[in-house]
């Protein structure tokens, strides 16, 4: 009788001790933008760089973050995931996670988070700065996505379904080319410059407006020449008188 007991208590402690012990978590990360390394980070120290991460027994205080070069090590200024994996030991005591914007913390990549092995498809999608599914202030309880079952195991996706928001396209507006100083005096060197013949010709064609009087005078001067001036009556008689000696002289 008393070996049978000693027999029942031994098969219960170790059927307790392999229950207890047989408590496993796995965390795991599917990284949807193309860039970026995740991190698992507890305690200050990296548990994972995107590599799945498996846990014998309840895994408290963990955080995760899409590292894209602007992140510090406990994820100021990126998007945070905040988890804590357990198995209920009373009722609302087992898992819960969440999404944190709480500053310094700030949005960065789309995330989301699901439970799987237990909870399947309970979990929460924040691809926005002003996503309704994530702690801004310590108050916001009710973004937390708790789960009663044991040995649950959770999936973080950064751009889920490559939701990855691209900046928005700038407008752009086409301007009349102003020329340069260069293509300025480039212009003005290769542009046509009037020849002699082109001189000459509008020299003409000023000169053809002139009034009818102005033309005599030109044409009397261009005869006298500028320098000649007009014989005196004194002059012309002479000339005549001398026109008849030599008429007569040659009569004899």
């Amino acid at each position: 009788m008393a070996l049978s007991s000693f027999f029942t208590v031994l098969v219960t402690f170790f059927v307790f001790t392999t229950c207890v012990s047989a408590e496993t978590h796995t965390i795991k990360f599917d990284n949807q933008c193309g860039h970026g390394t995740p991190r698992l980070i507890k305690a200050g120290n990296i548990l994972s760089n995107g590599e799945p991460y498996t846990t014998n027994g309840s895994f408290s205080s963990g955080i995760a973050y899409l590292q894209t070069g602007n992140c510090l090590l406990n994820g100021e200024g990126c998007t945070l995931v905040e988890m804590t994996l357990t198995n209920p030991t009373c009722a609302g005591c087992g898992s819960s996670t969440d999404i944190s914007l709480i500053p310094p913390l700030k949005y960065s990549v789309p995330t989301s988070f699901s439970y799987f092995g237990g909870c399947n498809g309970q979990g929460a999608k924040c691809t926005s700065a002003n996503c309704n599914t994530a702690f801004f202030v310590p108050d916001d309880n009710q973004v937390q996505v708790a789960c009663q079952d044991n040995n649950v195991n959770l999936l973080i996706t950064f751009c889920p379904d490559g939701s990855e928001t691209a900046p928005a396209p700038v407008a752009t507006v086409n301007k009349p080319a102003v020329p340069t100083v260069v293509q300025a005096a480039v212009e003005s060197s290769t542009a046509p410059k009037p020849t002699s013949s082109s001189v000459s010709s509008a020299a003409v064609n000023s000169s053809s407006a002139t009034s009818p009087a102005k033309k005599c005078v030109k044409k009397h001067a261009q005869r006298i020449g500028p320098n000649t001036q007009r014989p005196t009556t004194q002059v012309r008689r002479a000339h005549r008188l001398h026109r008849r000696n030599a008429h007569a002289n040659a009569g004899h």
